[in-house]
């Protein structure tokens, strides 16, 4: 499977990357780009599953240029938590943080420039 950004652009029409990994050398071009664009504000989507509705995404927050991996961080809900009995008054839930590294290659993604606007 390759994998691709889509960059979406008003001004300049939308562009993509590709990572595919039979290619090397245009693998750490767009390494390179999609480090740069976080490190610029971007905001880049990744696709992490899909469900009834469609695309599952989460933000990347960083991007390892060596692996062409992005570096995702979410929350999961505590397994104690799971567990526990209802009570009458909600209490709000505990989550811990998950880091994953998610390859380039295997997943869809879509840039979102910080000056895009609406």
């Amino acid at each position: 499977m390759t994998g691709q950004v889509g960059i979406l652009n008003v001004g300049a029409g939308d562009t993509k990357l590709v990572f595919d990994n039979s290619d090397p050398d245009e693998v750490a071009k767009a390494a390179k780009i999609v480090k740069d664009m976080i490190h610029r504000g971007f905001a880049l989507l990744i696709q992490i599953g899909e469900n009834e509705k469609g695309p599952i995404y989460q933000r990347a927050h960083d991007f390892d240029e060596a692996t062409a991996e992005y570096i995702v961080v979410g929350t999961v809900p505590d397994e104690e938590e799971k567990h526990e009995q209802k009570s009458t008054v909600p209490a709000r839930p505990r989550r811990q943080t998950q880091t994953r590294r998610i390859p380039a290659a295997s997943t869809n993604a879509v840039a979102v420039a910080r000056t895009a606007g609406g």
